[in-house]
């Protein structure tokens, strides 16, 4: 009995050696760019070979409402004295964000601050992100073998802890369509994947966002309808507003608490001791937004904001920006409006960096 176990063992860790390395010595770099973890790895690759033209470098995360267009801010580099810089990815949370962080700025040292985006300062969750699934496919290019028990054990279900703990040790299975879509077409993958290292950090720089905007958009909050749309949406895009500007204020949620508590604070912590300074800031809403929204003074995010080396911008300072004509949907800015925020978001942090640090309160 003890060789047979001697034997199962020297077997896995020879499976565990092979997995190792055939997906964890430079697969990453050939992961299909359209893929979930692909687009990830194409934010996480641009900015790792970015050249930078100094110190004064400023970071955003978060995910697609996040409106900065690079180019815009960089205009106002000598104003500012900062060059800003994105990898705010479509879909992606405050897990992956500490995840991704870690990735480009492995010593620490790269970034003068951070700015870290929220929908609402309030632990109001819309989606239970605790266990989102999703975000094993956006994070299995990162993931190492020694997140296995802090990663794992960050979802609170023990089946996705599971599906996690296998993402984190078998690098094949999380890869597995990939790998199999690579062997079937890799001379088209490999030169799709140098194509996109060439040219996919300019054609994000140079993009333009949608053109529309949503004036002529009316809703009557005491019916909770929209009453008026602009002539260009679609029956699909109506609903689509529908859905996100009618939804039910959502709950205050402990649970969403303890989970910004864990990641946006790991984010903090990682940077402890650093000259790498956290910002926190909230987004603009929406292009109507819904009145009589309360508003909670001790929040997970006005608690972490105490922590030294953390700045919390005024909760309305986006405000301003909540209008139909600056967005493209119900969620996201359209061209002009990325155009305006890009210039008070390169110039805010231009301004938060020139000020003291604060002491924690």
């Amino acid at each position: 009995m003890t060789r047979l176990f001697l034997r199962l063992g020297l077997a896995l860790v020879l499976f565990l050696a092979l997995d190792s390395l055939a997906f964890r010595t430079g697969y990453t770099s050939i992961l299909e760019p359209n893929s979930t973890a692909g687009y990830l790895e194409q934010f996480v690759w641009n900015e790792i070979h970015r050249p930078l033209t100094g110190p004064n470098q400023v970071l955003a995360v978060g995910d697609s409402r996040v409106g900065l267009k690079t180019r815009v801010a960089d205009q106002l580099t000598p104003e500012t004295g900062y060059t800003l810089a994105t990898i705010a990815v479509p879909g992606t949370t405050p897990r992956c964000w500490y995840y991704m962080l870690r990735e480009v700025d492995p010593r620490r040292d790269r970034y003068a601050a951070i700015l870290v985006p929220f929908d609402t300062y309030n632990d109001r969750e819309f989606e239970p992100v605790a266990d989102r699934e999703l975000d094993l496919r956006y994070l299995a290019p990162l993931l190492r073998l020694s997140d296995l028990w802090s990663f794992s054990m960050s979802y609170t279900e023990w089946p996705l802890r599971a599906l996690a703990a296998r993402t984190v040790l078998l690098k094949g299975m999380a890869f597995q369509q990939d790998f199999q879509a690579y062997l079937a077409h890799r001379h088209a993958r490999e030169e799709n994947v140098r194509l996109v290292h060439r040219l996919g950090a300019s054609w994000i720089y140079t993009s333009i966002w949608e053109r529309h905007n949503l004036e002529g958009i009316e809703v009557d909050w005491a019916a909770n309808r929209i009453t008026a749309f602009p002539d260009w949406m679609d029956a699909e895009r109506r609903r689509g507003a529908e859905d996100v500007l009618l939804r039910p204020v959502a709950p205050v949620t402990p649970s969403y608490a303890v989970y910004r508590l864990r990641w946006i604070g790991a984010i903090i912590d990682r940077y402890r001791g650093t000259r790498t300074r956290i910002f926190f800031y909230r987004l603009p809403r929406g292009p109507v937004v819904r009145p009589g929204l309360p508003e909670d003074a001790d929040s997970s995010v006005r608690q972490l904001a105490r922590r030294p080396g953390v700045t919390l911008a005024d909760e309305h300072t986006f405000d301003s920006l909540e209008r139909p004509e600056l967005f493209g949907d119900a969620m996201h800015l359209n061209e002009a409006g990325g155009i305006e925020f890009s210039r008070r978001l390169a110039q805010l942090a231009g301004k938060w960096l020139s000020a003291p640090q604060e002491p924690a309160r």
